[in-house]
């Protein structure tokens, strides 16, 4: 609103003087000799550029204290606590996380029975904290893992149980123990009482796992 302002009294003053060419600016090259009525009219053109400069520094000097407030701002920024805050957890949490992840690994890596690995996985899946990038590529990693351990165990015992982890369908689990998926209706059968229908098992549901000879 004032640089119009200021534009309109330019052109008052310009129209008024009538002594050089209709113009916003003075010209290139002014006359030897100014009378008093050009004087004054040159006078005035640049008056009114020292106001516009005047108001461009303002501007510009709002500018600064921007940037510099916007600096300080991302200088003391704390990144980690507000990705901790985006998942909801606390650094002891994420803390206490990053121990059981790491102890899933270390189980994931021994032989053996590998149900209590599992089940700390699927614990860990379901827990949002899992989608920090500290820990997201390595719990997608340790659950490929997990999924592709071959159960052995079952033959020898001649019953298991299997506890149920998010993702899984009893055509996989069937391919885990049993190396096909045609024999889910053999766990189905046998859990019959845990599995209202087979095409909708839920995490935590312990399964039995009958013994079948390949």
């Amino acid at each position: 609103m004032q640089n119009l302002l200021l534009k309109f009294l330019l052109l008052l003053i310009i129209a008024s003087a009538g002594i050089f060419a209709q113009t916003d600016k003075l010209p290139d090259k002014l006359p030897d000799e100014l009378n008093q009525e050009q004087w004054e009219y040159v006078r005035d053109m640049y008056a009114i550029d020292a106001i516009l400069l005047l108001a461009k520094l303002d501007s510009l000097n709002l500018e600064i204290d921007s940037l510099r407030a916007l600096k300080e701002y991302t200088e003391n920024f704390d990144c980690e606590a507000e990705l901790y805050a985006i998942v909801g957890a606390t650094k002891e949490q994420v803390a206490d996380y990053r121990r059981k992840l790491d102890e899933a690994e270390s189980m994931a890596g021994n032989n053996g029975p590998q149900d209590a690995a599992r089940n700390l996985v699927s614990e860990l899946s379901n827990s949002k904290i899992r989608c920090l990038p500290e820990f997201n590529e390595r719990v997608s990693a340790l659950r490929l893992k997990i999924d592709n351990i071959k159960y052995t165990e079952v033959i020898e015992t001649g019953e298991d149980t299997y506890t149920v982890v998010y993702g899984d369908v009893l055509t996989g689990i069937s391919l885990k123990f049993y190396g096909t998926v045609d024999k889910w209706d053999v766990i189905w059968n046998a859990n019959k009482t845990e599995i209202d229908n087979p095409d909708f098992i839920y995490p935590g549901q312990v399964l039995k796992i009958p013994v079948q000879k390949k």
